[in-house]
């Protein structure tokens, strides 16, 4: 059995999307699945403020499916001057970069119990590389949250 304790940062102040519009996104911790003939690529990506794209989990393109191939080639093209219809692509390359794209909100398709639906933060289109930016640390963000609420 583990034992130990845990020390909070303060209570959670809920899920932020990006704001709508153009922005500058930091990619960061660029993984391919498997190692060899990646299939699957995965990236964080977050705006100035710290706020990521997917939230807790990493921007996924299957390259299997249609969908993800194609918006993975629009980033790479657009944002780094990549041809994946021709050029190999060593994902070492756009770790740690910067590109420029317009966010879009879309509703989700699962209405929750009160009827509401969440909406999400979406590439709409990727503008070409973005300058890079001081970004505030997860650390940052989380302890600017639990200033602006009154604990009660």
């Amino acid at each position: 059995m583990t034992t130990g304790t845990v020390k909070g940062r303060g209570k959670p102040k809920g899920f932020r999307i990006i704001p709508e519009g153009e922005t500058t996104l930091h990619v960061t911790n660029v993984e391919g699945k498997p190692r060899t003939n990646i299939r699957i690529v995965e990236m964080n990506m977050h705006d100035k403020d710290g706020v990521s794209l997917t939230g807790p989990r990493k921007q996924t393109y299957n390259l299997d499916s249609d969908g993800g191939y194609a918006a993975l080639y629009h980033l790479m093209v657009s944002g780094y001057g990549i041809d994946l219809a021709t050029d190999e692509v060593n994902l070492a390359d756009i770790e740690d970069t910067y590109v420029r794209v317009r966010i879009v909100h879309k509703e989700g398709k699962q209405p929750r119990e009160d009827g509401t639906v969440a909406v999400f933060s979406n590439i709409a289109e990727t503008l070409g590389p973005g300058e890079p930016f001081d970004a505030i640390s997860d650390d940052e963000s989380a302890s600017d949250d639990a200033s602006e609420e009154s604990w009660d």
